[in-house]
């Protein structure tokens, strides 16, 4: 019996277009209507998951930044979250910027963009909920100071060559996963969308065994790894593929619209 579907957004609730189409509501809506969650659990903001939550017809919980926060779609409230320890943000962020990477820094409940990050990603990340809730700064570091911001996660894109994985890898307190094949995210340790998945279902008291996960990429695999129908898309990675019960189509061919459907089935 399923009383819960997660689902991942990039490369997976959203189509290549990053779009959520009209089959992919209807079957959100349709499992809403025979009594089972659907939320968001994505590496993306707050601000975004809420935005996207609403489009989607999900519940009113998400996970956020790849499971470092839990929040309310409803007031953006972080309802937990986990931060990068303060002794090692300083030097994460010394090893990630003045490198020509697209950065995101998600700073607590703000988004903090250095100006050539702010300029890149006006051109790549056409989505203005994120841009709209972004500050932009000449120094972010100085910034999260100034305003005692945490470090909660660092989102790296756009210039693979420069990335200082090696670096950042031997920081304490951190590690590193991706959402595709040419990014990287860092997060605090033992942070995880499966974790925070599994704190959310404890919420509303589903266990886990009774839930279903739907995902494309790395930091999807702990989740699907979390419960008892793990589903992969028809475009996800072959880890992902390899934990899944069910591999969906690709997010070009409703792959989200007919995983709803399936882990219906098995209710």
């Amino acid at each position: 019996m399923i009383r819960l579907i997660a689902l991942d957004l990039d490369g997976t609730l959203l189509d290549p277009a990053g779009q959520i189409t009209d089959e992919t509501k209807a079957a959100i809506a349709q499992a809403r209507q025979a009594g089972i969650k659907v939320v968001l659990s994505t590496g993306r903001s707050a601000q975004e998951a809420a935005d996207f939550s609403t489009q989607a017809g999900c519940d009113n919980l998400s996970v956020c930044l790849g499971g470092a926060v839990l929040s309310d779609n409803s007031t953006g409230v972080h309802l937990r979250r986990w931060d990068i320890p303060e002794n090692v943000s300083q030097t994460a962020l010394e090893l990630c910027l003045h490198r020509d990477i697209e950065l995101m820094i998600f700073a607590g409940e703000q988004i903090v963009l250095d100006p050539f990050s702010h300029r890149s990603l006006s051109k790549t990340f056409p989505y203005p909920v994120f841009h709209n809730a972004a500050v932009v700064t000449e120094d972010p570091i100085a910034y999260l100071k100034e305003h005692d911001l945490p470090l909660t996660k660092i989102h790296g894109d756009w210039n693979q060559p420069a990335y200082p994985l090696a670096e950042l890898s031997k920081l304490e307190g951190i590690e590193l996963t991706s959402s595709n094949d040419h990014d990287f995210e860092l997060v605090p340790k033992g942070v995880s969308k499966g974790r925070t998945l599994a704190l959310l279902a404890l919420l509303w008291g589903i266990p886990l065994d009774q839930c279903a996960a739907v995902g494309d990429s790395a930091n999807d695999l702990a989740m699907l790894q979390a419960v008892g129908t793990p589903i992969a898309m028809g475009n996800a990675c072959q880890a992902v593929k390899d934990a899944a019960r069910y591999i969906a189509p690709d997010n070009a061919h409703e792959g989200v619209a007919q995983a709803i459907r399936w882990a219906m089935e098995q209710s």
